[in-house]
């Protein structure tokens, strides 16, 4: 509030119009006056208050609120996995003790005594993964000279690219486990698709592959339910936008026969179709495999010879873990002129089971 100057002649120019007022309403002079000066004081302040209300520093809690709900707004599959929140300690690791599961039973036991069994519980243990952002500066020219939502888009940009990061790794987490670095989704646990050969699709990728079709979502059906991994209600697809196109083209009445099926509160939940006993998601892309069937890392560069692939589960197949979600802020610093944001979230996930029991891939074929 600091250089406030007092312009006398304005003041006294409000004094006078002040009494004139109380005299044509009939109003005591003094309360006039006073209400005159009260007026003429708060103008005077008026650009520090819009300053402060606008350039205050951001409000933290309310940042790292919209990045947990936009982590699963944007990315709706989360929500189809098991949510083991509560076994997060410290923000940073998931720890879950493990039951070393049931005994035998016997029909009409007739040898006694009966063996006694002890069973061995384990734990499983793994770390959260730590996402963060490139610190970012907003100058302090631009809090003055642009409008406040330079800084509200900048740092809402960077928000969407982490909680893309984070899904893209959450699936790869899904199909390689970050508590054995050795063990990955089997080979046999990998389909095919089986339609006509089309342009192929992937980021990078050239030459044909064979479209995706809703034989091939049975396919995928019959491998789970022969699993014994098929719960109705709780089986999930996540297609990426090509096959969801070659699944369900536009102009097919049987396209709209499986959108129909889709209630409203399902539709927000990102649900597209129900088709085969899956509810179709769908993003952008999914998953890549290389041309020996391998699951490339997010982030790796495309190939001519890489393949597209759609992700199914069982809703407790494969779990999410959201720790520590943090927003730094450095105001004023002197050797950028200008202030300094930056954001931290740990996430993990994997498959819930050792076999991968419940998770297939659909790959494009050649």
């Amino acid at each position: 509030m600091k250089n406030l100057k007092i312009k006398w002649g304005n003041l006294a120019y409000n004094v006078g119009i002040a009494l004139i007022v109380a005299l044509v309403f009939m109003i005591s002079p003094l309360y006039a006056i006073g209400a005159s000066l009260v007026i003429g004081v708060l103008l005077g302040f008026a650009p520090q208050i819009r300053t402060a209300v606008f350039y205050m520093a951001v409000q933290k809690e309310i940042w790292t609120k919209d990045i947990e709900e936009d982590i699963f707004k944007d990315n709706q599959f989360l929500n189809f996995a098991f949510n083991a929140d509560e076994n997060v300690v410290g923000g940073a690791i998931v720890h879950i003790p493990q039951s070393g599961g049931a005994g035998n039973v016997v029909k009409n036991r007739t040898a006694l005594p009966a063996n006694i069994r002890k069973r061995n519980d384990t734990d499983v243990l793994y770390a959260l993964d730590e996402f963060t952002t490139d610190p970012v500066l907003i100058p302090n020219a631009d809090n003055y000279e642009l409008s406040y939502d330079k800084r509200d888009s900048v740092l809402g940009e960077d928000r969407q690219k982490l909680t893309q990061t984070i899904a893209e790794e959450m699936i790869y987490n899904w199909l390689n486990s970050p508590v054995d670095p050795t063990a990955t989704l089997p080979a046999n646990k990998i389909l095919l698709t089986s339609g006509a050969l089309a342009p192929a699709t992937g980021s990078g990728a050239t030459g044909t592959r064979k479209i995706a079709g809703l034989n091939d979502l049975q396919a995928v059906a019959t491998s789970l339910r022969n699993e014994n991994r098929w719960f109705e209600g709780k089986m999930n697809a996540l297609l990426p936008a090509s096959m969801l196109a070659e699944m369900f083209p536009a102009d097919s009445v049987t396209t709209a026969t499986y959108m129909n099926q889709v209630s409203e509160q399902e539709r927000r939940s990102g649900i597209l179709y129900k088709a085969q006993g899956f509810n179709i998601l769908s993003r952008s892309s999914v998953v890549a495999c290389d041309n020996a069937g391998v699951i490339k890392a997010p982030g790796t560069a495309g190939a001519a010879t890489d393949d597209e692939a759609a992700l199914f589960w069982y809703t407790n197949a494969v779990e999410r873990a959201l720790g520590e979600i943090l927003m730094f802020e450095q105001l004023g610093v002197p050797t950028m002129y200008g202030d300094v944001y930056s954001f931290l979230v740990r996430m993990g996930g994997r498959a819930r089971r050792a076999a991968y029991e419940g998770i297939r891939l659909l790959k494009k074929s050649k």
